[in-house]
């Protein structure tokens, strides 16, 4: 059962991917409503055939969600019914994923379109920056950060052991959170990490460098790998995405050396963005257990400090 569930956990993904607002093609309709018939009929043999087990219940759970938000040919606005179907079921999809982990089965995440998440992950990369360039001395940003990080970890806890808390925290982070967060640590905590480890390197063009890098570079990858993504690389990753985040991530981490920190030259500059960059872009592509908000930080991070440690 659990090998006929993993398949239609990644069909479910595929239907997903196909209704996701950034990726809907001419006509998508008509393919997803042969996935979402195809699915329905699966769903409909597995659960009448098998016996009573959690799994089977996240089964029959998912196939009256389905049942009920099916778009319908006569309804007035078939998009938004699809665009409702999509909400409905991305959480049901990251439960089933939940699931099917305890037979080790593994079936990614999702990462839907969130123009909102976008936003406030380069607001907050703009925001961190600026406190600590024009605000705040080292040992705040060390206090900060410490407080933050044991903040973040509390609350993270808490939400493990109190099912109503955590559905109260998600309710209020609705608008920018992704599904899976409902079941994992989730990406404000690990940013939240990250600074905590980044305050300590005692280094404000090192902290500067990778905050931005994530602030600008990952959000605006996001955008375009979901939008113009057709060359898949690995982990849900697209040649266009990871491109645009090199760039940006360049030119970002360049623009904060040479405006707040003139003293490499822009040779300098040139030099840091050129590790800082790469070495982000690649711990991006490759993030999969470990979550991009602290990978992608640190590994920009360990490129500027080595362009200063190496070459300036």
């Amino acid at each position: 059962m659990s090998a006929a569930a993993a398949e239609i956990a990644f069909d479910l993904r595929a239907l997903l991917h196909d209704i996701d607002p950034a990726r809907r093609v001419e006509g998508f309709e008509r393919l997803a409503s042969e996935r979402l018939t195809a699915i329905t009929e699966r769903l409909e043999s597995l659960v009448e055939g098998s016996l009573v087990s959690p799994l089977r219940e996240r089964l029959g759970e998912l196939l009256e969600l389905i049942r009920e938000h099916t778009p319908r040919p006569e309804v007035p606005d078939i998009r938004a019914a699809w665009e409702a179907l999509r909400l409905a079921l991305q959480p049901a999809y990251e439960a089933l994923a939940v699931a099917l982990s305890d037979f080790d089965i593994h079936v990614p995440s999702l990462r839907p379109t969130n123009y909102a998440r976008n936003l406030l992950h380069i607001l907050g990369g703009f925001l961190a920056l600026g406190l600590i360039e024009h605000v705040l001395t080292l040992g705040w940003m060390q206090a900060i950060a410490s407080t933050l990080v044991g903040l973040a970890w509390t609350l993270e806890l808490s939400r493990r052991f109190l099912p109503r808390w955590n559905e109260a925290l998600l309710w209020v982070f609705s608008r920018v959170s992704h599904p899976h967060e409902a079941h994992r640590v989730n990406s404000a905590t690990w940013y939240c990490t990250a600074l905590f480890l980044l305050s300590l390197t005692g280094s404000k063009l090192v902290t500067a460098v990778a905050v931005i890098i994530l602030g600008v570079a990952d959000p605006l990858a996001a955008i375009v790998g979901r939008r113009y993504g057709k060359t898949k690389l690995i982990n849900g990753r697209s040649l266009q995405g990871s491109m645009t985040f090199l760039v940006t991530g360049a030119v970002a981490a360049f623009a904060t050396v040479w405006v707040f920190h003139p003293e490499p030259g822009v040779m300098g500059a040139l030099i840091i963005a050129a590790l800082a960059a790469p070495l982000a872009t690649v711990a991006e592509l490759f993030s999969r257990k470990i979550d991009d908000n602290l990978s992608v930080p640190l590994a920009a991070a360990a490129g500027a400090w080595a362009a200063m440690q190496w070459f300036l």
